[in-house]
């Protein structure tokens, strides 16, 4: 296997060195500072996060009477409960609900800043909590501060899987798709 050549970092890449992206969190009454997270710590906290989606795009609907839990009501556009008739309530959360609710803010920090997590849930407040958050990503998920060709081309990459704005842009101007029901789709 042949081993990369180390080079110095061109003048137009120094922007993605982790040391030109730091941001300051606080914690309680102190400031600390955090780079963007590198690919073992987000690893560790894929699985929370992906949870945290699944929460905030929680199709299910809930009957406040009965306790029954609807899958998949709001795209089916299911508004009541089929056993007692009663309105169905999203199960939902608003982003930042999820969050909080969560209790993986402290771990998180943990892991990106090396400080106690037990100390962190003692201190952090919700405020605090949002601004994490946006530093967060900020440092990991904007694309804003990528060189402009690096920008581009990752999002032709995430276009290449269907996601991204160059997903959006075809999906939007592609022409609709006229439904049929089961009966036609079927073959004979």
């Amino acid at each position: 296997m042949t081993m990369a050549k180390e080079v110095d970092v061109p003048d137009e890449l120094k922007i993605l060195l982790p040391e030109l992206s730091k941001g300051v969190i606080v914690i309680g009454t102190k400031a600390y500072e955090m780079e963007p997270m590198t690919e073992g710590q987000l690893e560790q906290i894929t699985n929370d996060m992906a949870k945290l989606f699944e929460d905030i795009s929680n199709p299910d609907g809930k009957c406040m009477k009965c306790g029954k839990v609807v899958k998949y009501a709001l795209p089916r556009k299911i508004f009541e409960c089929p056993d007692d008739k009663e309105p169905l309530s999203d199960m939902s959360k608003a982003p930042m609900q999820a969050i909080i609710d969560s209790s993986k803010v402290p771990k998180w920090l943990a892991i990106i800043t090396g400080l106690n997590e037990t100390e962190i849930k003692a201190k952090i407040t919700v405020n605090q909590i949002k601004h994490f958050a946006g530093l967060f990503w900020k440092q990991n998920f904007s694309d804003e501060g990528l060189p402009g060709e690096s920008k581009g081309n990752f999002q032709k990459l995430l276009g290449m899987f269907g996601m991204g704005e160059e997903a959006k842009k075809k999906s939007e101007a592609a022409p609709p798709v006229a439904e049929t029901s089961q009966k036609e789709s079927q073959p004979h």
